[in-house]
């Protein structure tokens, strides 16, 4: 997909998880929506291959609180909170979501359930979800 139309689909906001693959480089794709007034996180700037290198990239990336517990219950209550990140309406970027997708499956899985809630909530601050391969 080409990096408009990636925005374009980011900025309309239709889709709470928006998947495709990339073609061009990922931080002109990030500054662009930066640029467009969107406030993004890019969650797995080191590589996002299972459980515990998700949870902890995005409690990097997003400065989620020291109480953070790693695990899935803890990442769906700090998802919902909108107490937890300063910026409301982040939409959250991997630059490579097929390697989790590949090397972890359920992983996966579980991550775009949960997602998918959050960004449903009205009280979330996670507004979107790109996930590039």
């Amino acid at each position: 997909m080409q990096p408009e139309a990636i925005v374009e689909a980011v900025l309309h906001g239709t889709y709470p998880i928006i998947e495709a693959p990339l073609e061009g480089e990922l931080e002109a794709l990030i500054k662009t929506l930066q640029d467009r007034g969107l406030q993004v996180v890019w969650v797995d700037r080191a590589p996002v291959f299972d459980k515990d290198t998700l949870l902890h990239a995005l409690y990097q990336s997003c400065g989620l609180p020291a109480w953070f517990g790693f695990n899935w219950d803890a990442l769906a209550d700090t998802l919902g909170d909108d107490e937890i990140h300063e910026a409301k309406s982040v939409v959250l970027v991997f630059g490579h979501f097929s390697l989790l997708r590949q090397r972890s499956p359920d992983t996966c899985d579980t991550f775009l359930d949960i997602l998918t809630e959050a960004t449903d909530l009205p009280h979330g601050w996670v507004r979107q979800a790109l996930l590039l391969n």
